[in-house]
């Protein structure tokens, strides 16, 4: 493989004011839209890395840089930056969405990055500067030195036997308690939580291996914050709703545990108001390229019944 960082860094340059930030549309600016992992992933493969057959998120790129002959060479402390040096933010297992970013160094001051930062899409910036004002978080910084254990390959190719992932999770009737959970799903009446034509204002969602967040929508205040804990017994912090706000929309992203093959979340839902499981969605949107629903509902229709599942492929 031939690589060239000056031709990387061009293609990236050329793309400065004229690239709108999205993490929802082709990641790869040929519809004038890209995101952070997109944007490095591009840029690369236009410098000569090997493409994959999707575009990686700040998780799946990691095994990917090493397989075309980049390492890591410094990893949450300091170094000395230099051109073509490729940082990551957010920790293995907790980078995905919106939960990390990634850039490519051009000197040794300054990144080009695709950020919804004022609007700017892709841009030159200080790294430094931006990575104080985002709260200084964890980090990987790989480079590339053309050595390789192995041909390069996909981050799902890797060979791993990983545990299974359970999911348990139950849905608490508007104006009642909460029913049975449920672990995982099935075909029969308890394998989905929720009660057919009733609404439901609160949820919770725990899983036996990794980690998982999750946020509901309601009716009436829209999307809630980002939860992290599953216990029905703290309507504070354990679970996400507000009593009495019947919930339209649900969101959930699986976290794998680091040097784990990457799974995710998949579920689908129902409304009160229409027949038959809506579209399956997989994480938050962002982690497969066939599988773009954000969120599992329709906003205005109450929810009423939902599947979720923890797997590396849609397992409906």
């Amino acid at each position: 493989m031939s690589f060239d960082i000056d031709k990387t860094i061009a293609f990236l340059k050329s793309k400065i004011g004229h690239v709108t930030y999205s993490m929802y549309g082709s990641r790869n600016f040929s519809d004038g839209t890209c995101d952070c992992s997109g944007a490095v992933y591009t840029g690369l493969v236009q410098g000569g890395f090997a493409p994959m057959s999707y575009i990686p998120s700040t998780e799946t790129l990691h095994a990917w840089l090493i397989g075309n002959g980049c390492q890591l060479i410094a990893e949450n402390t300091e170094w000395q930056m230099q051109k073509g040096d490729i940082v990551i933010w957010g920790r293995k297992g907790y980078s995905a969405g919106a939960g990390g970013h990634t850039g490519i160094c051009i000197d040794g001051q300054n990144w080009l990055e695709c950020t919804a930062w004022r609007d700017l899409g892709e841009t030159i910036q200080n790294h430094d500067a931006r990575w104080a004002m985002n709260d200084q978080p964890y980090f990987y910084v790989y480079r590339y030195t053309g050595t390789t254990n192995s041909q390069p390959v996909q981050a799902s190719n890797v060979s791993i036997i990983a545990p299974k992932a359970n999911v348990s999770y139950g849905l608490h009737l508007l104006g009642g308690s909460w029913l049975d959970e449920v672990t995982n799903f099935g075909s029969g009446d308890n394998g989905f939580a929720g009660l057919p034509n009733h609404q439901h204002d609160l949820l919770y969602i725990r899983v036996d291996h990794g980690s998982v967040k999750y946020r509901v929508h309601t009716v009436k205040s829209g999307w809630l914050p980002w939860v992290t804990k599953g216990d029905r017994n703290d309507t504070v912090n354990g679970c996400a709703g507000i009593a009495g706000e019947a919930i339209d929309g649900v969101q959930i992203i699986f976290l794998t545990p680091a040097g784990e093959p990457y799974k995710q979340a998949y579920y689908r839902s129902q409304t009160t108001q229409r027949t038959g499981w809506l579209g399956v969605v997989c994480d938050d949107g962002t982690s497969l390229p066939q599988y773009t629903d954000t969120y599992a509902g329709m906003f205005g229709e109450p929810l009423d019944r939902l599947q979720i599942g923890v797997a590396n492929g849609n397992p409906y």
